[in-house]
């Protein structure tokens, strides 16, 4: 066994453990982050879908080879397949390269002292007195315990570590399967707009999508909360017509799996010694599945805090509990709303999301929507929206319908 001391562990190195590493690396820590595959970002989980606004308010400044679209419009498709467009004069969510992005966050880790262990799967938390004071580590060879002052969990949805410790996990009552795939063509589709299809039929739980690139290829996909998603998005791709006419003669060069979490934040994303964050700490939108900018704005924080717990050589507990205060502050309130959203969405009928979307046209809502271009903050977004009169009279509309 090989005992090796470090001031921050990271687990995991995503997105958002490349950048918890990065800020706690600006701070002066030294940090380790154990990654279980031989490269970051592979295998690339999600369509990369995200906010320009997002990108903005974290800081990051991308090369242009990671972006692969700019997005103007989306357009929103009820189970009968009436539709509701949404357009801005200038883009608001972008396309990303899912490993390109993941290695950029882990280039720029690295730059400031940031140590990848790649092949390390971490398989339990080292505790002593309640506190966490590492993680133990196998690869083909051997077992390793990374002792450390501080650990910050970035395994993912999966959170095995927290499930092993019984440590609060997230909802998997509130947990869809996803797929994303991708093909190599795609017919008569407006290149700056994702297309959204809200249905149970084929999509119970989230819904499904179909998100276009430049170079004519596109990425597809669905969340389910029950059936084998692959079924899920065959039987969506041969029997929506939209679908049907978008993918005709098209081909699936690539196919991966991920569980969405849609239940809100877990109950402690604070515990003695470690730091909680991104998917394991169910950092995602309920209302969207999009997990990358929140992920990305927790791990900013946690990575300061972390940082900043060195610096000062005060790793105690009330210390790290300001990770939670913040973050809370930042993003708890839309949280809150997004989850209700998301129970209120679930609770719709294939009927009443035909009405929703009948509604929202012929109240033409898109012109309010239009004023809100922060996706990601809904909570706040849809505070500001409220003072419309056709939010007002489209909120009124479906609280009635929903009673009746």
């Amino acid at each position: 066994m090989i005992v090796v001391n470090s001031d921050t562990v990271v687990v995991g190195a995503g997105p958002t453990g490349s950048f918890a590493a990065l800020q706690a690396a600006k701070l002066g820590a030294e940090v380790s982050v154990c990654e279980e595959h031989t490269e970051s970002g592979a295998p690339s989980h999600c369509t990369g879908h995200i906010s320009l606004a997002g990108l903005k308010q974290l800081d990051l400044k991308l090369p242009k080879k990671i972006f692969e679209n700019e997005i103007k419009s989306a357009i929103f498709y009820s189970p009968s397949n009436y539709k509701f467009p949404v357009r801005f004069s200038t883009p608001v969510t972008c396309v990303i390269n899912r490993t390109q992005f993941d290695q950029h966050l882990r280039d720029k880790a690295v730059e400031v002292g940031v140590n990848i262990l790649y092949n390390r799967r971490v398989t339990s938390l080292l505790v002593k007195r309640n506190a966490v004071i590492g993680v133990e580590v196998t690869t083909s060879k051997k077992t390793e315990k990374l002792r450390s002052k501080l650990v910050i969990n970035a395994e993912g949805v999966s959170s095995t570590l927290l499930k092993r410790a019984n440590l609060p996990s997230l909802n998997s009552h509130m947990t869809v399967n996803g797929i994303e795939a991708e093909v190599d063509r795609i017919n008569d589709s407006e290149i700056d707009s994702v297309e959204v299809f809200l249905t149970r039929r084929f999509a119970p739980g989230l819904y499904a999508w179909i998100v276009p690139r430049k170079d004519g290829t596109a990425k597809i996909g669905l969340g389910t909360e029950r059936g084998h998603p692959l079924k899920c998005l065959r039987k969506f791709i041969s029997h929506n017509p939209i679908a049907r006419q978008r993918l005709k003669g098209s081909h699936i060069t690539q196919v991966v799996y991920h569980p969405i979490s849609l239940g809100g934040p877990i109950s402690q994303t604070v515990h003695k010694g470690m730091l909680i964050v991104g998917d394991a700490a169910s950092h995602v939108k309920p209302t969207t599945g999009g997990g990358i900018i929140m992920g990305l704005t927790a791990a900013k924080i946690a990575g300061k805090v972390a940082g900043s717990a060195i610096q000062e050589k005060n790793p105690d507990t009330q210390h790290l509990l300001l990770y939670e205060r913040l973050w809370k502050k930042k993003m708890g309130f839309d949280m809150t709303m997004m989850k209700h959203l998301r129970k209120f969405l679930n609770s719709f009928s294939d009927r009443k999301i035909d009405q929703l979307i009948s509604m929202s046209s012929q109240l033409k809502l898109d012109k309010s929507l239009k004023g809100a271009k922060d996706i990601d903050f809904q909570g706040s977004s849809l505070i500001r929206l409220i003072k419309h009169p056709r939010i007002i009279a489209m909120g009124l509309y479906m609280a009635l319908t929903h009673v009746f």
